[in-house]
């Protein structure tokens, strides 16, 4: 009876083992698995890069609301001495349109911003409706994209209000991308006695968020280190990087902002957080709207359903000069952030009215590689 006791305990000594290792060896398994695909991705992100012959890239993955990958690849001068490094910024041009348009929301929830207010409040509104309505811009003047889908022109008549042109609908009630008209916007607000634009995004999201060394355009007072630290702007020409001059627009609700990755992740996890407006304006995009087989755009985002998940994002292009991907899957907390400072992000071939982020590359790598099926 003594030798069965002992060898039964003897059992439950190695079974308690065995389990104790299982423990340790499994969330350490698990981390090496993501290291491995985070090296990967970090390999196809470098090879991409100098395929596509641009001197500086860095991307960062945010999952469940931290920073848990970045990568920093090349030289962000034109004479290759400076290393990419994480204080690198880079014009994110678009992408800015998503962190002003959930400033702007937050300005409204204080009351100090009316989103029915008709962009008409920007008393050259009607002016430059109808002059830019003869233009052969396509989501100006109307047409078609590439897929053979129709581009409704903009409707001057129409009075839109400034919650619908967050919503990208000053071309009727199915949305148009139309980057120039969203560019009025702060017009429109200052126009209707509201605060510059600066200001609200400064004070509703950059702040609150710890938005550090972000420059809300060449001239913001609050800049930090962003322009020191800014990526020269460089285009491919004939098959050499040409260095080039840098773009003097200021700030717009539809471009402008300067930053590094690290900084819009800090927007991105405040977002998510719940940090800059109540949870429930965030499910109206998530939950509320129906996303149709060409998708959506609502609130500074880019809405598609990609196998069963909503996804929302933002692709950014300086022409010339820079480009940027913003790509969240909320249902996994999980978000991605690219910029360069060549258009090689996101070159041409994009639509104003049917949304399809997997057609970029790098996002197409990134949703097979880290978001569950």
């Amino acid at each position: 009876m003594a030798l069965t006791i002992r060898k039964f305990c003897s059992l439950l000594l190695l079974i308690g083992a065995v389990f104790v290792t299982l423990l340790v060896t499994g969330p350490l398994r698990a981390q090496e698995d993501d290291q491995s695909k985070y090296d990967a991705f970090g390999k196809f992100l470098d090879t991409y890069r100098s395929e596509n012959n641009t001197p500086a890239m860095s991307a960062v993955i945010v999952k469940d609301q931290q920073i848990v990958w970045e990568g920093y690849f090349g030289t962000y001068d034109d004479e290759g001495d400076f290393p990419t490094l994480p204080e690198t910024t880079y014009s994110i041009a678009s992408v800015t349109k998503p962190i002003a348009a959930t400033a702007i929301l937050a300005e409204s929830l204080a009351g100090l911003v009316d989103l029915d207010t008709l962009m008409a409040a920007d008393a050259d509104w009607a002016e430059f409706c109808a002059y830019f309505k003869t233009t052969p811009i396509p989501f100006m003047g109307g047409g078609e994209d590439r897929h053979g889908n129709v581009i409704a022109p903009v409707d001057c008549d129409k009075p839109t209000t400034l919650g619908q042109m967050l919503d990208m609908r000053a071309n009727g009630d199915a949305y148009v991308y139309n980057p120039i008209a969203f560019a009025r916007i702060d017009r429109v607000i200052l126009g209707a006695g509201g605060r510059d634009l600066r200001a609200i995004v400064r004070d509703r999201v950059a702040d609150p968020a710890g938005m550090r060394n972000v420059a809300l355009g060449w001239r913001d007072p609050e800049a930090g280190d962003a322009l020191r630290h800014i990526a020269e702007p460089h285009h491919v020409v004939e098959g050499r990087i040409v260095k080039q001059a840098f773009a003097d627009d200021d700030f717009r609700a539809a471009a402008g902002i300067k930053a590094s990755p690290r900084a819009v992740a800090a927007f991105d996890i405040a977002y998510d957080r719940g940090l800059l407006f109540p949870p429930a304006m965030r499910k109206r995009i998530l939950e509320d709207i129906e996303v149709g087989p060409l998708g959506d755009y609502r609130a500074g985002w880019f809405l598609e359903d990609w196998r069963g998940k909503r996804l929302m994002w933002h692709s950014g292009k300086d022409d010339t000069r820079y480009s940027a991907l913003y790509l969240k899957v909320p249902e996994e907390q999980l978000t991605l952030i690219v910029l360069a400072n060549t258009e090689s992000i996101w070159k041409d071939g994009a639509s104003v009215v049917k949304v399809d982020v997997a057609a970029n590359p790098i996002a197409a790598r990134f949703l097979g590689d880290f978001a569950s099926e």
